[in-house]
């Protein structure tokens, strides 16, 4: 029989080590034991994929990772804060709707309470305002959350 380490397990499942550790000894893993010198070792048969394919899954993972972060550094992100003034909504509204995923938006890395949203896309609505079609494309966005705006527009 072949089996993991904890470390393996871990990386497999995203889970911490100790959760990992805890889970063996509640039984979670069926026949996982643990040695002489205090490490559990787990079936590779309590689940579905290999390590090739662990391996494999890992290296793709890796190479969509490295072009995002490439067209990431393309990007220009604006403040939430400024969104949410623009359309008259709180910043706790647009945040959840990025959570939601109803707009595009990540956190900020110096500051994870603060979110940021590609400037192209505000861009993109802002337009759809002085054309007159922005209660269709935040209807869009946003389905059972939309309620029509009444926007003015100073000239």
């Amino acid at each position: 029989m072949q089996f993991y380490s904890v470390k393996e397990v871990s990386i497999k499942l995203g889970l911490s080590i100790k959760i990992i550790e805890n889970m063996c000894e509640k039984g979670r893993f069926k026949d996982a034991y643990q040695t002489d010198n205090g490490e559990w070792l787990i079936p590779v048969g309590d689940f579905i994929t290999s390590r090739e394919q662990d391996q494999r899954a890992e290296a793709v993972l890796r190479q969509i990772d490295a072009k995002n972060r490439k067209v990431d550094k393309d990007i220009v992100y604006i403040d939430a804060q400024l969104v949410a003034d623009f359309y008259g909504v709180t910043l706790k509204e647009i945040n959840c709707w990025i959570k939601q995923r109803k707009i595009s938006g990540k956190k900020d890395k110096e500051d994870p309470e603060r979110y940021l949203i590609p400037k192209e896309e505000f861009e993109y609505l802002k337009g759809k305002i002085e054309t007159g079609d922005i209660n269709e494309t935040i209807k869009e966005f946003l389905g059972n959350d939309f309620a029509e705006w009444d926007i003015d527009i100073d000239d």
